[in-house]
């Protein structure tokens, strides 16, 4: 019985192949098998205060802000073609009586929007099509979707549409094939010049092990195509691992060499990814992930100014601690460190870090009705003069779900 449970732990987790994740957290295979549920539907509020709203280095801006929205959400993991969902459309408006900087155009309300779906299809028992999709629009930055910026730049528009096809050679071992598209861009003038759109494809092969292992090497290809300044291209091969460690907890791990290729020149690079995820109806559970690769984020400084090389890292943790049925608390923190280096016409290498921690609570006053507390605090440091800011934001909220 032990058994099967990891094995249907494993094949869990096959499904929602790494190629058509939405986001890092999906690095580690799922633990558990996903459950279905009916449409759900659900209105949220809530009222908080911002200590730098436009994420000024100094004067800064403070406001109380008031959210509304609504979420809709859908499971089906029983049939043939394995559906998921999850919609949200609100907006965020801030009662400070002074404008913001021009990068926001003074403006005081913004949208909080997203939707992300899955679909999997099994053509047999031995192959396999998923697809991902991810959209938001949101002046906040979402560093797990592995395109987000390092700060907060106004209202902008994520995109993600990821692919991936898979067939078993025999019981151990199986090959996949995968492909890519997504970007950002950004609504405010003053950011524009980061606007950019990424061409992924790859392939792998994988062996099991056992019912707990299994091994995988991968070739994958993306193209950056920046609106402003030098678009690249780039070639990774990695070696990995997927494992479950017990009933409720997995990892991931995989390391390589990336080959970029940018205005005439070749910058080689480690790449590295690692994952671990832990799912417990009581207790303890996280998610997390590390990823280190060679972007082309913010690389543009001008005509003629840019970055060749920007070697990144991203790390995030996503936990909850339960309590009791009605009580939990939760805790994380995401952290971005871009290393810029490779300046055309002598510029300076310059390293922009990232921290944002956050820690809330949440109570559940009956099955429909759920409040909770949230802090969140954001320090950004820089070697740009003037550009290091620090944000605090606290808010309590009531979400209804019917």
């Amino acid at each position: 019985m032990k058994s099967l449970f990891y094995k249907q732990m494993i094949l869990a987790g096959l499904c929602a192949c790494s190629a058509s994740a939405i986001s890092l957290y999906d690095t580690a295979p799922i633990v558990g098998l996903p459950e279905s549920h009916t449409a759900k539907y659900s209105a949220y509020a809530r009222v908080g205060y911002d200590s730098n709203v436009d994420t000024r280095h100094s004067d800064e801006t403070g406001s109380a802000f008031a959210k509304a929205g609504i979420n809709a959400s859908f499971a089906d993991y029983e049939s043939v073609d394995k559906i998921s969902y999850r919609f949200n459309l609100g907006m965020t408006h801030y009662f400070t009586s002074e404008d913001f900087t021009s990068a926001n155009s003074g403006k005081k309300d913004f949208a909080d929007m997203g939707l992300t779906g899955t679909i999997v299809h099994s053509f047999n028992s031995r192959c396999t099509y998923s697809a991902a999709l991810n959209l938001s629009y949101s002046p906040e930055p979402d560093y797990s979707t592995g395109i987000s910026a390092a700060r907060r730049q106004g209202e902008c528009f994520n995109w993600a549409f990821n692919n991936s096809y898979s067939q078993a050679i025999d019981a151990r071992w199986s090959w996949d094939i995968n492909a890519g598209y997504s970007g950002v861009l950004y609504s405010e003038t003053e950011y524009q010049s980061d606007d950019r759109q990424y061409w992924t494809a790859g392939a792998g092969l994988v062996y099991r092990s056992s019912e707990l292992l299994s091994y995988n090497i991968r070739f994958s290809y993306k193209n950056d195509q920046r609106d402003y300044g030098y678009n690249s291209d780039n070639m990774t091969v990695m070696v990995g691992f997927d494992r479950a460690l017990d009933p409720v907890s997995s990892c991931s791990a995989s390391i390589g060499v990336q080959q970029k290729f940018v205005h005439s020149k070749q910058i080689l690079s480690p790449n590295i990814r690692l994952g671990y995820n832990r799912k417990a109806a009581e207790g303890f559970s996280v998610n997390s992930y590390a990823m280190l690769s060679n972007e082309n984020v913010d690389t543009y400084r001008g005509p003629n100014a840019n970055y060749l090389s920007d070697l990144t890292l991203r790390v995030g943790v996503d936990g909850i601690y339960t309590l009791s049925p009605d009580v939990s608390f939760t805790f994380g923190i995401s952290v971005m460190r871009s290393q810029y280096s490779e300046g055309t016409y002598g510029m300076d290498d310059e390293t922009n870090t990232s921290y944002r921690p956050h820690v809330g609570m949440k109570y559940k006053f009956s099955q429909q009705l759920t409040g909770d507390i949230r802090y969140e605090y954001t320090y950004y440091q820089t070697d740009r003069k003037k550009g290091d800011y620090t944000r605090h934001v606290i808010s309590t909220g009531l979400s209804y779900t019917f």
